[in-house]
């Protein structure tokens, strides 16, 4: 964990020269280790310059899968800085227990426009077929709005109308995923067959990856981060 001084790829640096040869042996390092770069929540980037003129993240914590086994809850988070030039990373283990859910209807179907108008369970796979990938084209594109106003903000163009832009943009990526927490929380509590018990540790690494990357381990108020 700690400072690398190296980025993985051109969206984690903004402002400075992308250099492709030091990227490929960072990356290459990572790859022959068998290593996971666990996803950092909270500010895209964790080092500027004293001008705020270049960005970047330099910062990240590097496991073993093994480690990710062990440890099934960890989130991690950007935090404010309160150094010259880098952002304090940290790493924790947020446990949540969703409860018993015993039925295979999805909960997130009835939050759904449309549900009502369909009572056939053929009808239903279609329809929730179709929302899925409605929803994964909108919010690659909200994605990439909202890497758009970062980078005008850190800019320093308009960034009082941006701010309330980036708070509805990221209220609305919330709401659309809540309705994927939903099923992944549901999808973990239940037998899925003889295949799925087969492959249950597989298929629990992939919940777990899925969780660090969408878990929101607090929130910063006042400097401070709450759980």
């Amino acid at each position: 964990m700690g400072d690398f001084n190296e980025v993985r790829d051109d969206s984690e640096i903004l402002g400075s020269n992308f250099n492709m040869s030091f990227v490929r042996v960072f990356n290459d390092f990572i790859d022959s280790l068998d290593l996971v770069d666990i996803p950092l929540g909270g500010p895209h980037f964790t080092w500027s310059d004293k001008w705020s003129s270049k960005f970047s993240k330099l910062d990240r914590f590097l496991v073993m899968e093994g480690f990710l086994v062990s440890f099934q809850y960890l989130s991690t988070i950007v935090l404010e800085k309160n150094i010259p030039d880098h952002r304090p990373i940290l790493l924790l283990e947020h446990r949540v227990d969703y409860g018993p859910l015993p039925f295979r209807l999805f909960h997130s179907w009835f939050d759904m426009a449309g549900f009502d108008n369909f009572l056939l369970k053929s009808k239903l796979g279609v329809w929730n077929s179709n929302h899925r990938d409605m929803v994964g084209i909108k919010r690659k594109n909200m994605q990439d709005l909202l890497e758009t106003i970062d980078s005008s903000i850190m800019e320093d163009e308009g960034y009082a109308i941006l701010r309330e832009q980036r708070v509805s943009l990221l209220k609305e990526m919330s709401d659309l995923d809540h309705l994927l927490q939903v099923d992944l929380a549901q999808k973990a509590k239940i037998q899925w067959g003889d295949e799925g018990d087969e492959n249950s540790i597989f298929f629990q690494g992939i919940l777990n990856r899925k969780r660090r990357q969408i878990a929101i381990c607090g929130l910063m108020i006042d400097g401070v981060c709450v759980d």
